[in-house]
């Protein structure tokens, strides 16, 4: 069979019109697993540029000259803001816009015709009699990332690259030859040091945990996750100081009380709601409190997934960026980035607990990729060989390594809360407690010389990993086996 532009001077024929799909209706698609990275790529980018402009349209109504303190309304910033941030809107729109899939279909039959007019002034013609029809679908492909182990080395190996061509401008001082190296590698440092872990962690809950879900979706919850900083950024850097101000406390003094009282109290609060309203937005995915911890903690990544792309700016416009960015992207990758998927974890298990407790019945059919009655069935297939890929990678049983790890900890785990107000507040003490506690620390050790601070610092931080780290392990078994 083959499609082609129909010649205006051929007789007129018949054409084909648009029907529904059948119920049987395959639909076969090249494996593509790269692919989620990359457009999710461009929509970090253009997310991170709308949470930034967004703070210049909020000061320019509470805070004009971005002191911390209320006052004076500059109309005209807001104005101009929200103009350069247009665009951005609209991309981020289009990016986002319906997948539709056109599919042609043509079967042999004696009373067919060998020519066939397609909308679009397109002529699909067949050597043997055919019946052709045609339908538009929307993509319910499902979810595809490549494997942890292939972006956790690109992680290791990016930073490590990136470090190696860092360091000579570091170490000698800016000239000719070290900025020419450090110029040529900031970009994609940027790009691997703040996505790659990211991506690895959300590549182990979609593969291992058993959650089946378009990649449509998938990606819609991680530009949950992303949107989600837009208002938790200008809560912390807003309207908070605005409330410290008041009471004679300064939110931007290094060491002050008013910064801490950010870090212990506004930054886990407000991010911490903020990130429970985006799960709340995505309720008709969530149909068992594993979904609900998979949609929490894929909101979780998504915030991170923009938070780290501004520390990893700051890292490496630093003049010992040689230094500093390995350290960010290696303690970010492996402590924050799970931290917030585990937060927000904790909160969207405890919203699938309440989901089932009778406010929403969930069924198959209440969730576009558990749907039984799904127009399309989607065939994966490798391009280069041809062969099909194994529909067990969808599943909704957990991965046979994930059970055989947890399995293993299944009797020491820990419960998780199943009702919201009590599962927000263990999610905003937990960040706390992770932001606040090297914040106190510093000011205790103030008084010692500049070396042993530096080691208490690096001890306390080696802890804070430990202690994360358990709490995710002994936790994860109720999530992922216990719903």
């Amino acid at each position: 069979m083959r499609v082609q532009s129909a010649n205006p001077t051929q007789a007129p024929l018949r054409i084909v019109p648009l029907t529904s799909p059948p119920e049987s209706h395959t639909v076969w698609q090249a494996s593509t697993p790269w692919q989620t990275i990359r457009s999710m790529l461009l929509l970090v980018i253009v997310c991170f540029f709308i949470s930034q402009i967004a703070v210049f349209v909020a000061a320019g109504f509470f805070d004009g000259d971005l002191n911390g303190t209320l006052g004076p309304v500059e109309p005209a910033m807001s104005f101009v803001a929200s103009i350069c941030m247009a665009p951005f809107l609209l991309f981020f729109f289009y990016l986002r816009r319906p997948n539709l899939t056109h599919t042609i279909n043509a079967h042999p039959h004696p009373q067919g015709s060998n020519t066939h007019v397609l909308q679009g002034n397109r002529l699909v013609q067949s050597p043997v009699p055919t019946v052709v029809t045609q339908h538009i679908v929307r993509s319910t492909a499902p979810l595809e990332m490549p494997r942890p182990l292939h972006l956790w080395g690109l992680f290791i190996g990016g930073i490590t690259l990136s470090t190696l061509c860092l360091l000579p401008m570091t170490l000698l001082g800016l000239n000719a030859l070290t900025g020419t190296m450090a110029l040529l590698v900031v970009i994609p440092a940027w790009l691997i040091g703040f996505s790659a872990p990211v991506f690895a962690w959300w590549s182990i809950t979609s593969r291992h945990m058993g959650i089946t879900i378009t990649r449509r979706d998938a990606e819609w919850v991680l530009a949950a996750g992303m949107l989600s900083t837009v208002p938790a950024i200008i809560i912390n850097s807003i309207t908070s100081p605005i409330m410290l101000s008041l009471v004679g406390l300064d939110a931007f003094e290094v060491g002050s009380w008013g910064e801490g009282l950010i870090l212990f109290g506004s930054a886990p609060i407000g991010e911490e709601l903020c990130k429970a309203f985006a799960v709340l937005c995505l309720t008709r995915l969530i149909v068992s409190p594993k979904h609900g911890f998979y949609v929490g903690s894929t909101v979780g990544l998504g915030f991170a997934l923009l938070e780290n792309a501004q520390y990893i700016i700051m890292a490496l416009s630093s003049e010992y960026s040689g230094i500093l960015y390995p350290i960010t992207a290696l303690l970010r990758g492996l402590s924050s980035i799970p931290g917030h998927a585990l937060w927000t974890g904790i909160t969207g298990y405890a919203i699938g607990c309440w989901l089932a407790r009778g406010n929403r019945v969930p069924t198959l059919t209440s969730s576009p990729y558990l749907s039984e009655k799904n127009s399309s069935t989607w065939v994966l297939y490798d391009k280069k060989t041809g062969s099909l890929l194994p529909t067990t990678l969808w599943g909704t049983m957990p991965s046979q390594r994930m059970i055989d790890f947890l399995g293993r900890r299944q009797k020491s785990a820990w419960p998780l809360p199943k009702t919201v107000p009590v599962a927000l507040g263990l999610a905003m003490l937990g960040h706390a407690l992770w932001n606040g506690s090297s914040w106190a620390l510093s000011r205790w050790v103030t008084t010692e010389d500049s070396l042993t601070a530096l080691f208490i610092d690096l001890g306390w931080l080696f802890s804070s990993m430990v202690i994360l780290w358990l709490c995710i392990v002994r936790l994860l078994p109720t999530a992922v086996l216990d719903s």
